[in-house]
């Protein structure tokens, strides 16, 4: 039962896709450039905004990996400008994203151990990758074609020293072949929370990684 604090949306794939394919190497001046401000790399602020233009709504419930996603413009100047916008650690990094969407939007798959599970995905899809087998996703990139196998194409922000890239096989290299390959099937009607932010409630990433 939906709470009267939840409502569904519609995931729109394309409009998804169609932002990745045009900011994947043009970052949206209203949002922070992870990748020049020693934020962790630009990868998941920018499927981040994928999600956002796509249908998904800011989850401002409460500071927690399950129950918050969001970004906060603290004015309306260009973020680079000044330096003072606030997002939540599953807005901005690989591993916490990955932990919310699976929590609230979507079913996991792990690519490695099912390669051919990779013909299911949709556009839109999120997939991550831990290249070191520690334990932590380290990068996210945004489904954004098929070829005629059905063999997923990916789009990505920032993956240093590589060039941001566009269409690439999912199985990406980074110096080796990653150790995990999950990804987030993700509901397109997904479950969305309407409850405003409380901003003294809520923890911003910078903070909350002290």
């Amino acid at each position: 039962m939906i709470s009267q604090q939840q409502v569904r949306t519609r995931y729109n794939r394309r409009r998804a896709v169609r932002y990745a394919l045009s900011r994947y190497n043009n970052p949206n001046p209203k949002f922070a450039n992870m990748d020049t401000m020693g934020g962790g790399g630009d990868c998941t602020n920018f499927t981040s905004q994928c999600l956002l233009v796509g249908g998904f709504r800011m989850d401002y419930r409460q500071t927690g990996q399950a129950t918050e996603w969001w970004y906060r413009h603290l004015t309306l100047e260009p973020f680079d400008q000044y330096h003072d916008d606030w997002w939540s650690c599953t807005w901005s990094l690989p591993e916490t994203q990955l932990r919310n969407l699976s929590a609230n939007h979507g079913q996991v798959v792990d690519l490695l151990a099912n390669p051919a599970l990779a013909k299911r995905l949709s556009l839109g899809d999120i997939i991550y990758y831990d290249w070191y087998g520690e334990g932590r996703f380290g990068h996210s990139a945004i489904v954004t074609a098929f070829n005629r196998y059905r063999v997923p194409y990916v789009t990505y922000r920032t993956l240093a020293p590589l060039r941001p890239q566009r269409n690439q096989h999912w199985r990406l290299r980074h110096r080796r072949e990653a150790a995990r390959i999950w990804a987030v099937h993700l509901n397109d009607r997904p479950v969305v929370y309407t409850q405003p932010p409380n901003w003294a409630a809520l923890t911003p990433c910078e903070q909350a990684r002290k």
